[in-house]
């Protein structure tokens, strides 16, 4: 079992970097769709997003045959583990660039606040480098590199969601006409911090590959 076993996880594995190169692009394009206002680039992501679905499915399916084939064990079992919890909060992150996409083509036409889109910007640069961070420690088993990765954007991520949210809510409380957006920007910071917090997710996993131990790193 051993030889076609170790070819199998390293396809598995190759895979699910796959995914993550996938996740990570829609993520960087959807956040810098929405600052640049570009609509047909949000609607490609859009459109792309069913390519990250279907890589998901079959990556859940092929751990799941592994596991019954070859009954893996200790480290060989956290290798698949792993990548069958992680793949979940790949694909939910892209659900999240692909909702600001959406976002993006909605907000085509109203108002705009340019204090908050300048937060956005920064957010959504910092969520892609965490994404990105959070699957370099992954791919190499880092766990030093996943714990400094959660340390260093958990509250940094917070705290812009906060700078979003204070002006979109006054917005809101001065002026009529700007209550799509206001609604528009609030939804976009949410799915930024759910990007994040699943960012977070894969470092906790890359915690749990390299020994074992399943904690929170927020």
């Amino acid at each position: 079992m051993g030889k076609v076993f170790d070819e199998e996880i390293v396809t598995l594995k190759a895979d699910f970097m796959k995914l993550g190169a996938l996740v990570s692009e829609a993520i960087a394009n959807a956040g810098q769709a929405f600052i640049d206002h570009d609509v047909a680039a949000a609607k490609t992501i859009i459109t792309n997003d069913h390519e990250i679905n279907h890589l998901q499915i079959h990556i859940e399916k092929r751990s799941f045959e592994m596991i019954a084939l070859y009954q893996p064990v200790t480290g060989d079992l956290r290798e698949v583990v792993g990548i069958l919890k992680a793949v979940t909060d790949l694909e939910r992150a892209g659900d999240h660039a692909r909702n600001i996409a959406r976002e993006t083509v909605q907000i085509k036409g109203e108002p705009r606040i340019s204090e908050v889109e300048t937060i956005i910007a920064t957010m959504a640069r910092g969520v892609s480098e965490q994404y990105d961070d959070s699957m370099d420690s992954y791919g190499t088993a880092d766990q030093a590199k996943a714990k400094e990765t959660a340390r260093t954007y958990d509250q940094k991520m917070d705290d812009l969601y906060n700078d979003i949210a204070a002006p979109s809510y006054q917005a809101m409380a001065k002026d009529p006409d700007i209550v799509n957006s206001a609604i528009i920007y609030l939804n976009v910071a949410k799915d930024l911090g759910r990007i994040s917090d699943y960012s977070t997710n894969i470092c906790e996993w890359t915690v749990y590959l390299a020994t074992g131990k399943i904690i929170e790193l927020n």
